[in-house]
């Protein structure tokens, strides 16, 4: 009789430690995610809506041997052949690729010759303020915190 009580009583501590200890670790983790895959369709959606913008306004072209575009304003540097270029459609100012996106990224949504604008700057805002959010993401490091006390039983008492 004894056994019978003691093997009838397992079912009522397994489901005390399911709903008391295992549950609410469980849903911690469910919501993290949830803020986790939020924040990175936020970034996605942002950087999409970003490089759209850019896209429409200007225009990428290869350089020539005989090309007669001088040197790019940004690194005041030579223009040489085969190297990636992008004109501002608006002005027709032209830039290496790199340096024109890195002006756009870092400092202003404008040609940096006549300042006419590239992006607008309510998306250039939340685009940098997404890259910033992305460098000091909280939320990513709190999961990897929480996943690594489950993976080493300190958390639910090894059930998890």
């Amino acid at each position: 009789m004894g056994a019978l009580a003691k093997l009838l009583s397992y079912p009522d501590k397994i489901l005390a430690v399911f709903f008391l200890e295992a549950l609410p670790e469980i849903l911690r983790l469910l919501v993290l995610a949830i803020c986790v895959v939020w924040k990175y369709y936020k970034l996605i959606n942002t950087n999409y809506k970003y490089k759209s913008r850019m896209k429409k306004k200007t225009s990428k072209f290869t350089t020539r041997a005989n090309s007669s575009l001088g040197e790019c304003a940004i690194c005041l540097s030579e223009f040489e052949e085969g190297e990636e270029g992008m004109e501002v459609v608006e002005c027709k100012h032209a830039f290496h690729k790199h340096c024109l996106e890195k002006w756009i990224q870092g400092y202003k949504a404008t040609c940096p010759l006549c300042r006419s604008l590239v992006v607008p700057e309510v998306i250039l805002a939340e685009y940098q303020r997404m890259q910033v959010e992305r460098e000091d993401s909280w939320i990513e490091k709190e999961m990897a915190l929480i996943l690594l006390n489950a993976l080493d039983g300190r958390s639910c008492n090894g059930y998890f």
